[in-house]
């Protein structure tokens, strides 16, 4: 799996106009963004007693999340995703799918015919989990990537909580709980093994730093 550092931070809109003008001028918008901006929306998983939540609120070091992720609501990017993390570190095993693949994953039919070996393993480990759909996020992200590197920022605002279903991935009207006040925005900094001394530089300040997920701010809106 994929190794990386995240940090990440709650600030409000004027600090993220601070922090987006410096980017601005050091770094480059994602190339998968219109201006590095788009949306992204995750269909998370959980078992019947919600362990991924309550690994997360009782404070363990290591917690694991499954989730489907679009792009923009479109059908052309699918993910099945494995998360893994431990304290600001991150592991991510990932995996394509195809539109039709997702009643495979539904509450009660699993199945794993047709899935690449990757996707394959992830909906087994899934099974064996028992988990079940259980909640979808959505949010608009700015981000901005160093070239040559994997170190990437990101903000992400608009934060809402859905129903737990497939069709919610494609809905990009369909009406969400808002979750965070309107100027509240999550600020993330990503990378490997090292974060330039200039890039600490540029993210500088006194942010508060969020040290619970978006699929647990939208699970307590709900709970």
């Amino acid at each position: 799996m994929a190794e990386r550092h995240e940090e990440k931070y709650l600030i409000d809109y004027r600090q993220y106009a601070l922090l987006k003008a410096r980017a601005q001028q050091v770094l480059q918008p994602d190339p998968n963004g219109v201006n590095g901006q788009y949306t992204i929306t995750s269909l998370y998983y959980d078992d019947p007693l919600n362990t991924a939540l309550l690994e997360k609120q009782d404070g363990l070091v290591t917690h694991t999340k499954f989730r489907i992720r679009t792009y923009d609501s479109q059908n052309g990017v699918i993910r099945l995703e494995r998360k893994v993390k431990t304290g600001i570190i991150t592991q991510k095993q990932s995996a394509a799918l195809r539109p039709e693949q997702l009643r495979q994953l539904g509450i009660s039919h699993w199945d794993t015919e047709g899935l690449s070996e990757p996707a394959a393993e992830l909906v087994l480990q899934m099974m064996a989990a028992g988990l079940r759909p259980v909640m979808t996020v959505r949010y608009r992200r700015d981000a901005f990537v160093y070239p040559g590197t994997d170190i990437r920022l990101t903000f992400d605002t608009a934060l809402e909580a859905l129903s737990p279903e497939p069709e919610m991935l494609f809905a990009p009207r369909a009406a969400g709980i808002p979750v965070l006040s309107g100027n509240a925005v999550i600020m993330e900094i990503k990378y490997g093994s090292y974060l330039p001394s200039f890039l600490r530089t540029l993210t500088a300040g006194n942010w508060k730093q969020l040290s619970v997920s978006k699929y647990a701010l939208c699970r307590e809106v709900l709970e």
